[in-house]
């Protein structure tokens, strides 16, 4: 057998001695089997220890001047508490009884364990100065519909700017619930749930109601992936199945192509508790890609095993296979590492844990797939050839026709497509909405939006001001209220909270309140006004985030502008991140793009040993990647969010797949002595009809992401399938037309 193996010299790439676990296995299959039972025991193992990211700061985190303030600011501010955000609506106004019962619903809120303050509706006061009710609960205990109306237009008509928690129309209401910053991260989700159950006990089936804040998000997040990771994959093996079984007409053959797949998918899976990294929300979707790599992979292998002679031993046809078409699976899988490790380039840490999966998973998959192969082959097809039953995969002969009598109008067609699909890119904006990071059903998505419609918004943004002197000091004061003031006026629809609007509420507006004045506070909050030695006072915006729409977009523009120049030394928090971040996190992927398509053209060009096929290979492989693009106004309105620059990237290294197996046949014709019309006709018809199989194999496998809850996960899967379709018709049209350049000719 070793001598039938090293006989067979019809290469046409250089490999890299990728194809080398093949023939290992072709020539020792039972420890090959052990191996791969090994590798799949191990995944099995593994899934106990598969933990899922439930930190959304964490996947903003990079060496940026806007993420070291904020963590900077953690660090001076020290713990921070966990905010919960409780939102109960109706369809019609609160009766007095109603707030009674949200009143008590408060109150047994506050004595849960760990809880360390509940502000709500009903903690809010008059001020001190009040001509009415001076220093009295905006709410009395007995609360009738005649004082609430009187109490709370009293109450509004001087609280320009303050969180009453209490909407306008009488019909919303906000209950924020801190809890004690030294509860790890499992009590915290105990205490989500508690809070939550205690809240679906109190309200009645008339109103709508959740519970939402950033530690509220990440948990609803991280049930979305739980059920993500379970769903896509089986049911993108299941569609893959069906796929390969109406490609092959025989379920032992479609098997073939299937579980070695399958067995690639798991061993990336594995990667994620084996390298201790936490699945996050794009992550999520790297087994779905490496599934449907694999089967590219093992299909161009099933259908050259059944294109060999049926009269050949099966191990000599496994080797024969393994030996032409390994090195382009390698090759393969060697793109779209690239393609993942360029996104590695990016500051930004679960993107780079992303990258490494990514690039590790498929070149681990890849291992799997041939070797798996290349056991279960003479086992399950054996002296098997090809079957009629996916001739109707043949490619249309419009195809040669435009390319061997119409290739002028190919190439200016082409370039039209391109002039304007480049225009359409360009005009795409840069955007970052982080709700489209929830499922979309999510009952917390929709509360957010509540929030942000009725009250402005719950995410706080701090403004800080050093103190020159001390705390009573006039001058310190007058900045301190103009800062306060021109963030008020900048927003007027968010809550501003400070020193001064403490100040005046306590009736004294004019001077700074001195620390035992302030003993009402809690002391969480008296911390985020002033630090503890003084040196720094703060004030507090309640917004939306930034990118909701472009008009909170603007007012969060203008309040960072106002801050800056009425004094503020620094301005962070959350919403400054997703403001900012996502921005240079989209530029820093298009440079990851091109990079990724640079390198791994020059490497795919040197592995065939022909230089002139760079030049060759820019166009059909990123033609694909504008149209893609350009098809953003439809898909998001026009709206480039990272996880679009993201999808091209990847997109990039996987549609480069059928232009390597198509050149890849090319060359082997070629060395047969064919000319080179022959041989372009050879493979636009032989490796033309693979490439429609695995075209709709990675398509029907990414069909998938279209089931995911998440928004970001269907876009993805959206634009991985598109370009995938405008890379094949580029590859089958474009590609053999620049081929036959005369200076291209190999």
């Amino acid at each position: 057998m070793t001598g039938e193996i090293s006989g067979i010299q019809r290469r046409a790439i250089s490999g890299f001695g990728l194809d080398y676990p093949g023939l290992f296995a072709v020539r020792w299959p039972i420890v090959s089997a052990i191996l791969i039972c090994i590798v799949v025991a191990t995944t099995i193992v593994s899934m106990n220890h598969i933990r899922f990211d439930d930190d959304i700061e964490r996947s903003m985190s990079s060496d940026s001047i806007h993420a070291n303030n904020y963590r900077q600011f953690e660090r001076t501010m020290g713990a921070r508490t966990t905010d919960f955000i409780v939102l109960v609506s109706s369809d019609t106004d609160f009766t007095p009884e109603d707030l009674n019962q949200l009143r008590e619903m408060t109150l047994d809120l506050a004595l849960l364990d760990d809880v360390l303050t509940v502000l709500s509706p009903f903690s809010a006061r008059f001020s001190r100065n009040h001509p009415l009710y001076a220093g009295e609960p905006v709410f009395p205990d007995d609360i009738t519909q005649t004082t609430l109306t009187d109490r709370l237009q009293a109450y509004r008509s001087g609280a320009a700017n303050q969180p009453s928690m209490l909407a306008d129309d009488n019909r919303t209401i906000l209950v924020s619930v801190s809890v004690d910053p030294a509860v790890d991260r499992a009590g915290q989700r105990q205490m989500y749930r508690e809070i939550s159950d205690m809240v679906d006990s109190y309200v009645s089936d008339r109103f709508t109601h959740a519970v939402t804040g950033e530690d509220a998000i990440a948990f609803e997040i991280v049930g979305g992936m739980r059920s993500d990771l379970i769903t896509l994959n089986a049911i993108g093996c299941m569609f893959a199945l069906i796929i390969a079984f109406l490609v092959f007409g025989n379920l032992l053959t479609a098997l073939t192509a299937i579980i070695p797949a399958v067995f690639g998918a798991m061993s990336s899976i594995a990667l994620f508790p084996l390298l201790g990294l936490p699945v996050t929300v794009m992550s999520n979707t790297i087994p779905v890609l490496v599934l449907v790599l694999g089967l590219a992979d093992s299909i161009h292998l099933v259908m050259h095993y059944l294109k060999t002679s049926a009269d050949l031993p099966v191990k000599e046809r496994t080797a024969i296979s393994v030996r032409d078409i390994g090195p382009a699976c390698g090759l393969t899988a060697v793109t779209t590492a690239i393609a993942f490790a360029a996104v590695a380039t990016v500051d930004n840490v679960p993107l780079r844990e992303f990258a490494l999966i990514g690039a590790l998973g498929v070149m681990l998959s890849y291992v799997v797939v041939i070797m798996t192969f290349a056991v279960m082959a003479p086992v399950a097809i054996g002296h098997k050839s090809r079957s009629g039953k996916s001739e109707w995969l043949r490619v249309p002969s419009i195809f040669r026709q435009l390319v061997f009598s119409r290739g002028r109008g190919v190439v200016i067609v082409s370039a039209i497509i391109a002039v304007a699909s480049i225009w359409g890119f360009w005009r795409t904006e840069p955007w970052y909405h982080f709700d489209g990071y929830l499922p979309a059903d999510s009952e917390i998505r929709q509360a957010n939006a509540h929030i942000n419609q009725t009250f402005g918004g719950f995410f706080p943004i701090w403004h800080e001001m050093s103190m020159e002197g001390e705390e009573e000091t006039d001058n310190d004061w007058a900045r301190l209220t103009a800062l306060n003031d021109a963030v008020a006026s900048a927003a007027p629809e968010y809550a501003v909270v400070s020193l001064v609007t403490i100040a005046r509420w306590l009736g004294e507006p004019e001077t700074m309140p001195q620390r035992d004045e302030l003993t009402e506070l809690p002391q969480n909050i008296m911390t985020q006004l002033l630090s503890p030695d003084g040196k720094i006072a703060r004030v507090v915006t309640f917004a939306p985030e930034p990118m909701a729409s472009r008009q909170t977009l603007e007012t969060h523009d203008r309040i960072e502008q106002t801050a800056r120049e009425a004094g503020a030394v620094r301005t962070v928090g959350f919403p400054v991140i997703l403001r900012h971040e996502p921005v240079v996190v989209i530029g820093q992927l298009g440079l990851s793009l091109v990079a990724a398509c640079i390198l791994a053209i020059l490497v795919v060009a040197a592995a065939f040993r022909w230089p002139a096929l760079f030049l060759v290979l820019i166009i059909p492989n990123t033609l694909p990647l504008f149209v893609t693009a350009s098809a953003l106004h439809v898909l998001t309105g026009g709206l480039l969010n990272p996880t679009a620059m993201m999808a091209l990237t990847i997109a990039f290294g996987i549609a480069i797949d059928d232009c390597i197996h198509f050149i890849n046949r090319y060359r082997l014709e070629r060395t047969n002595g064919h000319t080179v019309d022959e041989s372009l006709e050879f493979a636009i018809n032989r490796t033309g009809r693979v490439m429609i199989a695995t075209t709709l194999l990675i398509s029907g496998g990414l069909l998938v992401t279209l089931l995911s809850p998440f928004i970001m996960v269907r876009l993805f899967g959206i634009m991985l399938i598109l370009t995938f379709i405008t890379a094949l018709v580029a590859d089958l049209l474009l590609l053999p037309v620049l081929m036959r350049l005369k200076w291209v000719r190999s």
